[in-house]
C-alpha cells in the first residue's frame, strides 16, 4: 500500500502513477514528472530507478537514503540468494529507513550514522546484529557511490570482543548421547546425525534417502524458512557456499543407526508424514537438552561440538575443514575448533623437559 510522502497513488483508470521530482529551482520550487505502471510494487521501482538515470546523476544528491537503499536492493536481487536479498529487505525496512530514511544523501555524515549506531544499541540489538546493519547501509551507500558519483560518508563498525560458542564437554555429550538413545524417534535420529557428522540444521532438514549411501552422506541442498509478502514460507535452496556441497564418510558408529531405517523421500520426517522443519527440531532440541540439565546451548552447538571431538582425536585440520564444508581452513581453525581445559592439559603432558629433581 502507499505510504505517505511518497507520491504514489492509484489513478481512476486502474493504474498507478508515481511522481518524482524533475528538477528544483533556485527559490526551492520543485518541478515533477510522473511515471505510470499496472501495480504499486513496479511504479514504485520505476519512480526509485528514475531518480537515478542517467540525465540525474547530478541531481542525484536530492535523494534520501530510503531511496539508495531500494535501488540498490533492486539491483542487487538477482546476485544475491534469495534468503539474502530478503534478509537486506527486512533490515532496510526495520532499521535503516524508520531513522535514517528520510535524510538526503547530502545531508548524511559521519557523525549521523554514529548517532545511528548509537541508538541501535541502546535498544539492547547485539553489537553482531548492529555490525550486520551497518554492513547493509555500508552496501548500499558504496553503490550510489560508485553508479553516481555520490560522495558517502565513511562507516566504522562497532568493535564485537570474539565470543567463544558453546561446546558440548565429553560428560554432557555422552549424558545427552545416550538420553536420544533411549528416546529413539526421528528428532533424536537428526540430532545425533548432526552431533556426528556436522551436519547444519538446514542441511539436516533437507536430507533425503538418496542422499544417503552405503558410507556416505552427500549434502547439496539446504532448508530454509524464507518470508515471502508478509508471510514466511519454507524453501529448499543450494547450499549455504559453493564448499558446502560435500561428501562426508559416515562413521560406523552411526552406520549402525541408519541400518534398518532407509525409506524415501526426507530423511526428516514425522510418522504422520510431514516434513520436519528447522525451527521444529530447534524446540525439540531445546526439550531434549533441558531433560537432560544441559543449559546455554543450541543447535548449532552440535557442529561445534563435532569439531571439537575430531581435533581432540587427533584429526587433520584440511580433512576436517572439507567435512564441515568450509573454503578455508582459517575458517575451521578461528570460528569451531574449541579447545577445552582438558586438552590444553593433554598437549601440555606431551612436553619433555628433563627436569632432573
Amino acid at each position: 500500500m502507499p505510504r505517505r510522502g511518497e507520491n504514489i497513488y492509484k489513478r481512476k483508470d486502474g493504474r498507478w502513477e508515481a511522481r518524482y521530482v524533475k528538477e528544483i529551482s533556485i527559490d526551492g520550487v520543485k518541478k515533477y514528472g510522473s511515471v505510470y505502471a499496472k501495480t504499486y510494487n513496479e511504479v514504485k521501482t520505476k519512480q526509485q530507478l528514475f531518480l537515478f538515470s542517467e540525465n540525474h546523476k547530478q541531481k542525484s544528491v536530492n535523494c534520501s537514503v530510503s531511496d539508495v537503499m531500494y535501488v540498490w536492493l533492486e539491483s542487487n536481487k538477482n546476485q544475491v540468494k534469495i534468503t539474502t536479498s530478503q534478509k537486506y529487505k527486512s533490515t532496510i525496512e526495520k532499521h535503516i529507513i524508520p531513522e535514517l530514511g528520510r535524510i538526503q544523501i547530502r545531508f548524511l555524515t559521519s557523525a549521523t550514522i554514529q548517532q545511528f549506531t548509537d541508538k541501535l544499541l541502546s535498544k539492547n540489538i547485539s553489537r553482531t546484529t548492529v555490525n550486520d546493519i551497518l554492513i547493509v547501509l555500508g552496501m548500499g551507500l558504496a553503490y550510489a557511490e560508485k553508479e553516481y558519483s555520490i560522495h558517502v560518508p565513511k562507516i566504522s563498525l562497532v568493535k564485537n570482543p570474539p565470543k567463544e560458542m558453546r561446546v558440548l564437554s565429553v560428560s554432557e555429550q555422552n549424558i545427552f548421547v545416550e538420553h536420544l538413545l533411549n528416546k529413539n524417534d526421528v528428532f533424536s535420529f537428526g540430532m545425533l546425525l548432526s552431533l556426528f557428522t556436522g551436519l547444519r540444521i538446514g542441511e539436516l532438514c533437507a536430507l533425503t534417502w538418496d542422499d544417503i549411501g552405503e558410507n556416505t552422506i552427500k549434502v547439496n541442498k539446504t532448508v530454509q524458512r524464507v518470508q515471502q509478502n508478509g508471510y514466511t514460507e519454507i524453501l529448499t535452496l543450494p547450499p549455504k557456499t559453493v564448499s558446502s556441497n560435500r561428501i562426508i564418510p559416515i562413521p560406523k558408529e552411526l552406520m549402525l543407526l541408519l541400518k534398518g531405517r532407509k525409506e524415501n523421500g526426507t530423511v526428516m520426517k514425522q510418522e504422520n508424514g510431514r516434513h520436519i522443519e528447522p525451527r521444529l527440531m530447534q524446540m525439540k532440541f531445546k526439550k531434549y537438552t533441558a531433560e537432560c540439565g544441559i543449559e546455554n546451548i543450541n543447535f548449532h552447538s552440535l557442529r561445534h561440538s563435532f569439531a571439537t571431538r575430531c581435533v581432540e582425536v587427533g584429526f587433520d585440520i584440511k580433512t576436517l575443514s572439507e567435512i564441515l564444508g568450509h573454503s578455508d581452513v582459517k575458517t575451521t581453525l578461528n570460528k569451531y575448533v574449541h579447545s577445552s581445559m582438558e586438552q590444553k592439559s593433554k598437549q601440555m603432558d606431551l612436553l619433555k623437559f628433563n627436569i632432573a629433581i
